[in-house]
């Protein structure tokens, strides 16, 4: 996402892993021959974190890991930004709405975001 501001150096970004993410959220690894792919972090009826590796994109990661959150949910809700299109499109073929749409204020990018939420049905 050439268009994101960095706000963080690389260290900043572990220590917020570290300190946060790994031990606050249930965290699912994808990997791709014995290298970490991508990872989804959820907790609480939200999905914090999916990443997908570049070099692994077009490979049904993504999908893998979004469906094995929502099997694990009841519904769920993320933040994305408005300008991530591709995101977007992702998360509505998993069903996911459009809820909300925001200036940017309240993230720490300051980029408008859109918040979406999916339920099972």
């Amino acid at each position: 996402m050439p268009w994101l501001p960095v706000i963080h150096s690389p260290d900043e970004e572990l220590e917020f892993f570290r300190n946060q993410v790994l031990p606050d959220q249930t965290v699912i690894v994808a990997d791709n021959m014995h290298q970490v792919a991508g990872f989804a972090a959820y907790t609480h009826g939200w999905l914090n974190h999916l990443y997908v590796a570049p070099d692994a994109w077009r490979d049904g990661i993504g999908s893998e890991l979004l469906r094995r959150v929502q099997a694990a949910s009841s519904s769920l809700q993320l933040w994305t930004f408005q300008g991530n299109n591709t995101a977007r499109r992702f998360y509505a073929r998993f069903r996911f709405e459009e809820v909300e749409f925001t200036d940017g204020r309240r993230n720490e990018e300051k980029m408008p975001d859109v918040r979406m939420v999916w339920r099972q049905t």
